[in-house]
């Protein structure tokens, strides 16, 4: 575009450095002789000043006919230099709509950060006026209770003196001996009635009965009641408020009877019975029996305690870091210690020995020398929230081992057919539900292998048959 713009002094397409020189304007092809010359070329001649560069020019090269631009090519300069203007007058348009666009972003920002800058004044000043409001209100309530101070001493300096002046006048009038005995029978009246009271307290509400209820006995089972003269004779058990909070009996089953929770209690007929502590004889009750879960204390007047026992069911087996087995409630409560062969009626925990504990205590993972204390903690976190999702399952009666050597992947064994890889304890009764159909298989019921369910490549179950 800039090439094809004219120049000053250029005329049609032809260049200033291309112009013919004087010498060949003529029309003639070569320079004139000196016999062909006129007399005026021969002053001409006679100044060699004058002519000195055109007979230079004329004897170094040839002389050039001059060149008439034709109309195509003025037509064609013409076009380009009205292009190059229109391309010109086009890019002076969009500068300057660019400048307008960018004049009004400006404008716009400019606008917008002054009703910013405005509302963030007008918010800072309504803070202050909300400010200033609770200053005056808390200093008003501050002085209102000064105020109230004020007046209550007052009214209390005024009962004194008017109290120290019936006082002096009631001195004057009475002697001092007959009010002193006044209050002396006063003060002996007042315990000569709480002396009756604790001593009728003592005589007629102590124990006499003393009723267990264990939960998990059918309604029409027998009670066991201790009598005045401590022997433990049976009743039928009526109907009663006690009985009613019976949810779920066990049939009969029961660890513990009757008379081994009234010892443990350590309740005794004739002891006092509002004196009687429930969570002192709840805590023997705990001390003495490992398999019982929760007591209810309950006294009835004239002298009835009514003791309910819930017992812990077990169902799992745990091994401890000297390698002998105890069998564990859904709690995590150590009950009793087991044998291998009778440890084998339940569900097995593995991959996490505990320390040894005693029975009645709660299971604590044992710390072996190098061990992850956090990877210990998380192994018990994941036994406590897997044994409630897994007696859930249809399935758990056939459940073997739980392995949890690793709280990122957990292993069941189902009998000894199938090994189910869990992965995390996470959607644990999401993972059921596959499992569950992958059990009712008709094709993985005629073989034995692995169930992968830790979802590693999609949520699909996928079997692996043993090698």
């Amino acid at each position: 575009m800039e090439q094809n713009r004219k120049r000053p002094g250029e005329r049609g397409t032809v260049s200033r450095d291309r112009r013919v020189p004087p010498a060949s304007r003529t029309g003639g092809s070569r320079p004139r002789t000196a016999s062909a010359a006129s007399p005026g070329a021969a002053r001409r001649r006679q100044s060699p000043r004058q002519n000195a560069e055109p007979r230079q020019a004329t004897a170094q090269e040839p002389a050039r006919r001059t060149r008439t631009p034709s109309t195509a090519e003025a037509q064609a300069a013409e076009r380009r230099t009205q292009e190059a203007r229109a391309q010109e007058r086009r890019e002076r348009e969009a500068r300057a709509q660019a400048k307008r666009e960018r004049d009004a972003r400006d404008q716009t920002r400019r606008e917008r950060e002054a009703r910013a800058q405005e509302r963030r004044e007008r918010e800072a000043r309504a803070q202050k006026q909300r400010e200033r409001e609770a200053r005056a209100q808390a200093k008003r309530e501050r002085d209102a209770r000064e105020q109230e101070k004020r007046k209550r001493r007052e009214q209390e300096k005024q009962e004194r003196s008017e109290r120290k002046a019936r006082a002096r006048a009631r001195k004057k009038n009475k002697p001092h001996r007959v009010y002193n005995m006044n209050i002396g029978f006063k003060i002996v009246t007042m315990l000569a009635v709480v002396a009756v009271i604790v001593v009728s307290m003592m005589i007629f509400f102590k124990v006499k009965h003393i009723q267990v209820v264990l939960q998990g006995v059918d309604a029409a089972a027998p009670i066991a009641t201790t009598d005045t003269a401590g022997e433990t004779t049976p009743e039928t058990a009526a109907p009663s408020e006690t009985q009613a909070q019976i949810d779920t009996p066990r049939e009969g089953h029961s660890y513990y009877t009757a008379e081994e929770v009234i010892e443990a209690s350590g309740i005794h007929v004739d002891d006092n019975l509002l004196s009687l502590s429930k969570a002192t004889v709840a805590s023997r009750i705990h001390a003495a029996l490992p398999y019982v879960n929760q007591i209810q204390i309950k006294k009835q007047l004239p002298g009835t305690v009514i003791i309910t026992v819930s017992e812990f069911e077990v169902t799992y087996g745990i091994q401890d870091e000297a390698g002998d087995w105890w069998l564990m409630s859904r709690e995590g409560r150590i009950l009793e210690p087991a044998t291998e062969q009778s440890v084998r009626g339940h569900l097995l925990i593995t991959g996490m020995p505990i320390q040894v504990p005693k029975p009645g205590d709660w299971f604590k993972p044992a710390a072996t020398e190098g061990a992850d204390m956090a990877e210990i903690a998380a192994k018990q976190k994941v036994v406590l929230e897997v044994i409630p999702v897994l007696e859930e399952a249809p399935f758990v009666k056939e459940l073997a081992s739980v392995d949890v050597s690793t709280s990122y992947n957990l292993t069941l064994w189902y009998g000894t057919r199938y090994e189910i890889w869990l992965g995390t304890a996470e959607n644990l009764d999401y993972k059921f539900r596959f499992l569950e159909a992958a059990l009712a298989d008709k094709e993985i019921q005629r073989r034995s292998g692995t169930i992968d369910l830790t979802f590693s490549e999609d949520e699909k179950a996928h079997f692996m048959e043993f090698r």
